[in-house]
């Protein structure tokens, strides 16, 4: 729960149920009985909460994915204890190439939306008709409106390098250590 906690207040937030909005009776001897409408006021309110949560947890994605990176270059060094021994290791070798791929992956994928969403922006900056357009046939619908279809499938995709190739990594470390002992 502490850590919880700690994780909140970096976040400047509180993570929790906000029971300040849940309506308790008067008279009830204090009991937390949720109000009718649910712990949301507006499904707009729930849909900017779950917005927050997916770029908190992508954010929280990338981080420890990066410190992941870090600390499996660390765990090569002690395990094998020189680059000679890493590159007698097959293991380590491949341990290593998923690691520098979730890096170079993380860079490429940061240039490419940072680029393509410069782009976005400019061009709704000067064809505004078009980006009110855009927007009212976007209401109600599932698309990628603000974005593109390319940034979603940009962000699926790294998401999932990102989540994926160090792990393996990781097991590829975990197995060159249990052959080399």
């Amino acid at each position: 729960m502490e850590r919880q906690e700690a994780l909140d207040q970096s976040r400047g937030q509180d993570r929790g149920t906000d029971m300040a909005d849940a309506n308790i009776p008067q008279g009830t001897g204090g009991s937390l009985e949720v109000a009718k409408h649910g712990v949301h006021e507006t499904p707009q309110k729930a849909l900017e909460k779950v917005g927050s949560e997916f770029e908190y947890w992508s954010g929280k994605l990338t981080e420890n994915s990066l410190q992941m990176c870090y600390a499996l270059i660390g765990a090569n060094w002690v395990v094998y204890g020189s680059v000679g021994t890493i590159l007698q290791s097959e293991w380590a070798k491949l341990s290593l190439l998923m690691v520098i791929l979730t890096l170079a992956i993380n860079v490429i994928g940061a240039w490419y939306l940072s680029e393509s969403l410069r782009k976005r922006f400019e061009w709704a900056e000067s064809h505004g008709p078009q980006w009110e357009n855009e927007f009212q046939e976007a209401v109600g619908t599932r698309t990628a409106f603000p974005f593109t279809d390319a940034h979603e499938r940009a962000g699926f995709w790294l998401r999932q390098a990102k989540g994926l190739l160090p792990l393996v990594a990781g097991v590829l470390l975990i197995i060159g250590a249990v052959l080399k002992s």
